[in-house]
């Protein structure tokens, strides 16, 4: 890849995260119903045009952050130590942006928000998609780190194990209600469901 075509690559991922980090924030002060297209792009300062280049609604730019998070944390994967447990690396690699010193966390009100706007359809059909390209990216980078067989089920059971677990533990904390620290749930249940199956892995 060349220097303008890398240049370019990188304005587009850098476009395409402020537009779902907006609305995300958004989404949290106002509450999705009150929040427009036109709201996102305004504060982004693109066009309506760009933020349908990037997405088809406001629940698909929402439900993108996760899919960059494991996009972040399959290329951390893969840059990990080779002695490390398999199942370690997995929980380091997606754990990584939560436990970052600048991770935000919502107050009890944003929270009960967040809430309201996972229970739609709208959102549970965009984090469903989300969840689907997440996890190819992620056994991808399972595939690859173990250097599994080409038919080898074990990257996509481990990859839909583990972000099961993520999205699980995180829709448990956001339904907790408290402003409290999320990675210690995460750890917590990454450590329950890896008892025992670093021996196996």
């Amino acid at each position: 890849m060349t220097d303008d075509a890398s240049l370019r690559e990188r304005k587009k991922l850098a476009v395409r995260e402020a537009l779902s980090v907006t609305t995300v924030l958004l989404t949290r002060e106002r509450g999705l119903d009150n929040v427009r297209v036109e709201d996102i792009v305004e504060v982004v300062g693109v066009s309506r045009r760009t933020f349908g280049n990037y997405f088809s609604s406001k629940e698909d730019a929402i439900a993108d952050r996760h899919v960059q998070r494991v996009r972040a944390a399959a290329a951390d994967l893969l840059q990990r130590p080779r002695e490390e447990p398999l199942w370690s690396a997995i929980t380091e690699a997606l754990l990584a942006p939560y436990e970052a010193a600048d991770a935000d966390i919502p107050s009890r009100d944003e929270q009960t928000g967040l809430l309201a706007v996972l229970s739609t359809p709208g959102m549970q059909s965009a984090v469903d998609r989300g969840a689907r390209t997440a996890n190819a990216v992620f056994a991808e980078a399972i595939a690859v780190r173990s250097h599994a067989a080409p038919n080898d089920p074990l990257p996509g059971l481990l990859s839909a194990a583990a972000l099961s677990t993520l999205l699980a533990t995180l829709e448990a904390w956001v339904a907790r209600g408290e402003a409290q620290p999320l990675p210690p749930f995460l750890r917590d249940a990454f450590q329950l469901l890896g008892a025992g199956l670093d021996r196996l892995v």
